[in-house]
């Protein structure tokens, strides 16, 4: 539900305390004039009455404003006017590296056609999480987890190459007059075949596929478990903490199966987008209980659903050949582990919990493609990533496109409309921008708010027991302002050539974001983020944010240009009224 705030302007966003680098409060706050290259200020609307001033000054200099949006209230939308006071003799100018890509929008729409299936699925299978299944209700009176969270306390052996299991696939494609899904009601019994196991794995296939070796061979099947017991499931563990074993087989299924060939429509290109597979925290549930502490679908296993290699498109309507299967699925599975172990944790976690909102869900599970990533290149937890790391040559690419490419991708959504999402929204359960920018954030925090242990940092927010900002603002240890402060600034300052670091707080530490992100974009691009540039006489620029997010300015004056200033107003023209959370962002550029 969006809320919307009229005649109200709500912040540039900084680092709680002055936020300069090193320099002491000025006499007047609101004149910028003593801001060094590479320093900036935060203001709050009291401080600012009559706007932000600059003197005339023997130099030329660039700055970066930013309107961001604190409140403490979720997806409120509000709307301001910025307006510079500015003078014929004050030319403006784009700061540098800061321009539109033309090539974004082609291939935000692509990515939008990629990974629409998978996104909306994943929404269907969270929102029912969260409105049909209660951790809460399956707790005793203490708070102590009952007896049917865990079915034993005793290991059971693993299951041999060849045994035939028998599961429960929840049907995700059926729904009722109103679009809703009951995955507990709804389901497919199914037969599968155990092709391979692992220490950390049980992979098996659906008996519909037929021999399960015609299109993978058994060497193929190890390679999959050997992955994810080398990679995939250490890198998840270290980082969200060890998954649940409500079977007791210390082990993950994963099904290969054409169910979830079935949820992409028939018809569409391989390369259009499909779904890859999902993770249900209803097998965790017992099968059969009161409304809410069971699921009737239960597998009581950790178990993930994946697509099935359908080389000729005959059986399932889309043509899905096992190498696309198998590179497809790698990115899936990294993902979807992050959301067993953050649902699992507080199923098993001994107090009364709730699932995690949409937006820190989905943030931690993307964080989980990148450091299985990391893992697999053998790359620190804070090593400053470059685009030649994560690309090196041709030859990484299908590296590059399971584990980091779609990250940095969301995050160009956000970064060419920054005023329309958030990464702390509820639009995270369907909207790319939000998740890159929820991903960002969260990558950006665990830079600079862990001190130097990004893993403990995670763990910490998959243990709970709070949930969204609540749970955020504990794992940070400081208040949402401060750290959307450093944020949002970091957008625009991290490596930028020629600009002192005066304060690592504008900086990612994990990644070089002016290096990869005009990369991302395509050959010849630009650093995709979004700017307004104030420009000569009085402007007057109509601007919008949502909670979490922020729009951004530079303003640039020539040497001995005469006295300016610059107005952030509520949408009558008049000063803005000070309220929670409120703040003027401005770095000295040059």
């Amino acid at each position: 539900m969006n809320r919307y705030i009229p005649l109200v302007m709500l912040a540039l966003v900084a680092c709680g305390g002055d936020g300069g680098g090193g320099v002491g409060p000025t006499p007047n706050r609101s004149d910028i004039s003593s801001l060094q290259p590479g320093e900036y200020r935060v203001l709050v609307p009291s401080e600012i009455p009559n706007g932000i001033d600059l003197p005339s000054v023997p130099e030329a200099r660039d700055f970066l404003i930013v309107v961001g949006n604190t409140s403490a209230i979720g997806d409120v939308e509000a709307n301001y006017v910025v307006r510079g006071n500015l003078g014929v003799a004050a030319p403006m100018q784009t700061a540098p590296r800061v321009a539109f890509s033309p090539q974004l929008s082609p291939g935000m729409s692509a990515l939008e056609r990629a990974e629409g299936p998978q996104r909306r699925l994943e929404e269907r299978v969270r929102g029912f999480e969260r409105n049909a299944l209660s951790f809460r209700r399956i707790t005793g009176p203490a708070g102590a987890s009952s007896s049917s969270l865990r079915r034993s306390s005793q290991l059971s052996p693993p299951p041999n190459l060849g045994d035939v299991i028998s599961l429960k696939v929840p049907d995700a494609q059926t729904t009722d007059g109103n679009g809703n899904t009951n995955l507990c009601a709804n389901f497919f019994v199914t037969q599968a075949e155990v092709v391979s196991v692992s220490g950390k794995a049980i992979l098996a296939v659906d008996t519909r596929e037929g021999d399960p070796r015609v299109f993978f061979n058994q060497a193929d099947y190890d390679a999959i478990t050997a992955e994810f017991d080398a990679t995939t499931y250490p890198a998840d563990e270290a980082y969200f903490g060890t998954p649940t074993d409500v079977d007791a087989n210390q082990r993950v299924i994963m099904l290969f199966t054409g169910r979830v060939n079935e949820l992409t429509p028939p018809g569409t290109p391989e390369g259009s987008g499909f779904v890859g597979g999902f993770f249900f925290a209803g097998d965790f549930f017992p099968p059969i209980g009161a409304p809410g502490q069971s699921c009737a679908q239960s597998n009581q296993a950790e178990i993930f659903y994946l697509l099935a290699p359908d080389p000729t498109g005959l059986k399932y309507g889309n043509i899905r050949t096992a190498a696309s299967v198998r590179q497809g699925t790698r990115g899936t599975i990294a993902h979807e582990l992050v959301h067993m172990i953050n649902a699992g944790r507080r199923y098993t976690g001994g107090v009364a919990r709730d699932f995690e909102v949409s937006w820190l869900d989905e943030a931690l599970a993307h964080m989980g493609e990148e450091i299985v990533g990391r893992r697999l290149k053998n790359f620190g937890d804070l090593q400053a990533l470059s685009w030649g790391d994560i690309f090196p040559n041709e030859a990484g690419r299908n590296d590059f496109n399971a584990f980091f490419f779609q990250n940095f991708a969301r995050l160009r959504f956000w970064m060419a409309a920054p005023d329309t999402s958030s990464g702390i929204s509820d639009g995270a359960a369907e909207n790319l921008s939000s998740r890159g920018a929820g991903w960002a954030l969260l990558r950006y925090s665990s830079d600079n708010f862990s001190s130097s242990n990004p893993p403990a940092f995670t763990r910490k927010l998959v243990t709970g027991p709070d949930t969204g900002i609540t749970n955020f603002n504990r794992a940070t240890a400081v208040p949402l302002d401060t750290v959307l402060a450093g944020w949002l600034v970091a957008n625009y300052a991290d490596d930028l050539g020629g600009v002192p670091i005066t304060n690592a707080r504008t900086q990612y530490r994990s990644f070089n974001m002016r290096d990869i992100m005009p990369r991302v974009s395509g050959p010849n691009s630009v650093y995709p983020l979004k700017i307004e540039t104030l420009g000569s006489g009085t402007a007057s620029l109509p601007g919008k944010n949502r909670t979490g997010s922020g729009t951004y300015y530079t303003l640039s004056v020539t040497a001995n240009a005469g006295a300016k200033n610059v107005k952030v107003l509520n949408q009558g023209g008049a000063a803005l009224v000070s309220y929670a959370g409120a703040h003027v962002y401005v770095l000295r550029i040059r």
